[in-house]
């Protein structure tokens, strides 16, 4: 049980950094998007803002699954 805690808790940080990092993606799109439609900074802007919440809600299911791996 301890390996599968530390397993997760590697794969969900993994997930939430890669999330994270799509958030900067789509926050330096919405930034630097030069003649798009409303709709597709609407977009680009919910994209952000999502995957900043995924990204840190993974992070820390993540950090929480190696720091109680060792107190199962």
């Amino acid at each position: 049980m301890k390996k599968v805690m530390l397993i997760g808790g590697i794969v969900l940080i993994v997930a939430g950094v890669i999330s994270l990092l799509l958030g900067v993606f789509f926050r330096h799109a919405y930034y630097n998007v030069l003649d798009g439609s409303s709709e597709l900074y609407a977009r680009l802007h919910n994209r952000m803002i999502v995957f900043f919440i995924i990204g840190a809600v993974l992070a820390v299911a993540g950090t929480l699954c190696t720091v109680f791996h060792t107190k199962v």
